[in-house]
């Protein structure tokens, strides 16, 4: 598994190997995740729009 993390961290994302090993470890799960998304490998959990976050009217 930390093969794979520091794989992507390096390949992927573009971050050097002292970056990925000094990360907390919840921020590059996040990181990894947020690729997966844009890259088509996993889907969101849920789509936001901008009329969800701000209420009409303001």
């Amino acid at each position: 598994m930390f093969t794979r993390l520091t794989y992507i961290g390096l390949a992927h994302l573009g971050l050097r190997l002292d970056e990925v090993g000094l990360m907390v470890f919840g921020e590059l799960l996040d990181l990894v995740d947020c690729w997966r998304i844009e890259t088509g490998r996993a889907k969101p959990a849920r789509v936001w729009f901008i009329d969800d976050i701000i209420p009409t009217g303001i």
